[in-house]
């Protein structure tokens, strides 16, 4: 009987650690970038730039948005048609609100955030943002959301297979 309790407790033991929640330090450095990432809009000017300009996003997903920005230039395509933090192209900044709602584990280094958000209206919006910490900074790897419901990264592919302007 004792035999068969360590083997499960052994074998639970990774989806415990896989679910569990990041410490208080890793959360405050998450809300670090989120504030970077949704703060502009609390601002009547909003952020500078597109939200894909902002010092928010890990190495991969930085060179990704890079090739994207050089193969499109100045045409608009659907993902820069939208601030991709607000999923809007219009906002009511003393309304603009946003709060992390979750956050779990998924490995060493590798968090999910659910953030929920309203542009100034009545609609509540739910984000899923995957985090990598990258040099003590917890930067974002990829968003989800009802906008991109694959992944701002997959839609950047898909878009860099595209002819610009068509």
């Amino acid at each position: 009987m004792n035999r068969l309790l360590k083997m499960l407790i052994l074998a639970a033991a990774p989806a415990a650690l896989i679910a569990a929640a990041p410490a208080a330090p890793v959360l405050a450095k998450i809300d670090v970038t989120l504030k970077k990432a949704y703060g502009g809009y609390l601002r009547e000017s909003g952020p500078t730039g597109g939200d894909w300009d902002q010092p928010v996003f890990s190495a991969k997903t930085k060179a990704l948005i890079r090739a994207w920005d050089k193969h499109n230039g100045e045409e608009l395509t659907g993902l820069s048609s939208y601030g991709w933090f607000c999923e809007c192209q219009d906002w009511q900044y003393k309304k603009f609100k946003y709060k992390r709602i979750a956050a779990r584990q998924l490995a060493p280094g590798k968090v999910e955030v659910e953030v929920r958000l309203s542009a100034g209206w009545d609609d509540l919006l739910t984000q899923r943002l995957i985090m990598v910490n990258e040099g003590g900074r917890w930067l974002i790897d990829d968003l989800f959301s009802d906008s991109v419901p694959t992944g701002v990264k997959a839609v950047l592919r898909k878009e860099l297979k595209e002819v610009p302007g068509t």
